[in-house]
């Protein structure tokens, strides 16, 4: 089939709009529907909400197939730290829908799962800017910010059930002028990588929506971690369905990236340095920074010295991790030369 060439691209005119990056939220909860409040209905319904949940914190769709993920649903109910029920207002529930809301304890949930060799992806995630053009019967734009469409509102659905932060662009006349120009899906990707770092981010996922007839989409991927791409597509007759089935593939690939497995994750004493701090209030800043991190298990101060304050800490995943799940952030700055010193980055 001989489609007209449509193209995305990130613009190279970016403002000066930065991402910060912060913790992801309502991690150990879920929301299920539910046919009533019968017995059955909860035990079934709060089985079904910690299989999304454990989807959640590790990374991977597939894993609630796995034996040992089975294990841990089996004592769903003995995880619950709340539940309640809720009637939601949701254009596309019935009007009749209700739905089981469900959060687990985190520390047992976690030490459970730990114990089964189950990886547990902490709340220090890299946001992900998304890039998404569509053309259809009304002609070609660039979604942002500031859309409320179907196809926004599905992607963020899909992706806050998994538990992986989404930023979109402005989307303003520059960028949408800047997406225009690229020509092929090398040159996308380039531009993308671009303007990716003036956003702040680590990964950028573009997409390229094209509605060759009104019963067929065709929906191309790209995804850039790091420098590194995945490429898919797709073709189906509702796009709705094709925007959920992406953001799972973004999550799973996200996840196998930055999601450690178990077995890598032993407690390590790690001694870090961190500079440029100029008042107690940056002190306090850093520690308090420092203990939220879900990996340090433990905190002391070693030292106050010239080159800065000492930290002695024990991490989950030892320095590798640490220093990833800073990169993530914005309130401190890995040293290009030393991976054991930082440096506060102002307000």
């Amino acid at each position: 089939m001989n489609l007209a060439p449509v193209v995305l691209c990130a613009t190279l005119a970016l403002s000066s709009l930065t991402a910060v990056a912060g913790d992801v939220v309502d991690l150990n909860s879920a929301r299920v529907p539910v046919a009533d409040r019968s017995d059955t209905e909860f035990k079934r319904g709060v089985a079904k909400a910690l299989e999304a949940v454990i989807i959640k914190l590790t990374g991977s769709s597939a894993v609630a197939r796995t034996k040992r993920a089975r294990a841990v649903i089996r004592h769903a109910q003995r995880l619950v730290q709340q539940f309640g029920y809720e009637r939601p207002r949701s254009r596309t529930a019935g009007a009749g829908t209700l739905v089981l809301r469900v959060e687990f304890d985190a520390r047992v949930l976690a030490e459970e799962m730990r114990s089964r060799q189950l990886v547990v992806w902490g709340k220090e995630r890299p946001d992900t800017l998304v890039w998404l053009m569509v053309e259809d019967e009304s002609g070609r734009r660039l979604l942002g910010a500031h859309d409320e469409n179907v196809i926004i509102r599905v992607l963020k659905n899909r992706a806050s059930a998994r538990g992986i932060p989404l930023i979109f662009p402005l989307a303003d006349i520059a960028e949408s002028s800047a997406a225009a120009g690229a020509s092929s899906a090398a040159e996308l990707g380039r531009a993308l990588h671009a303007g990716a770092q003036r956003y702040g981010v680590r990964s950028v996922f573009s997409c390229l929506l094209t509605q060759v007839v009104p019963t067929l989409w065709e929906a191309e991927w790209r995804l850039i971690v790091q420098g590194e791409s995945v490429d898919w597509e797709q073709q189906g007759d509702l796009v709705e369905l094709l925007v959920a089935e992406a953001a799972e593939s973004l999550a799973d690939v996200l996840g196998r990236r930055f999601a450690a497995p178990a077995t890598h994750l032993q407690a390590d004493t790690v001694q870090i340095v961190v500079n440029g701090l100029t008042s107690a209030l940056d002190y306090a800043r850093v520690e308090r920074y420092l203990r939220t991190i879900d990996s340090v298990t433990r905190l002391m101060v070693e030292r106050v010295d010239e080159q800065g304050i000492v930290f002695d800490l024990t991490v989950r995943g030892g320095l590798v991790v640490l220093r990833q799940i800073i990169s993530f952030g914005q309130t401190l700055s890995a040293d290009p030369v030393s991976p054991t010193v930082f440096r506060l980055n102002p307000q």
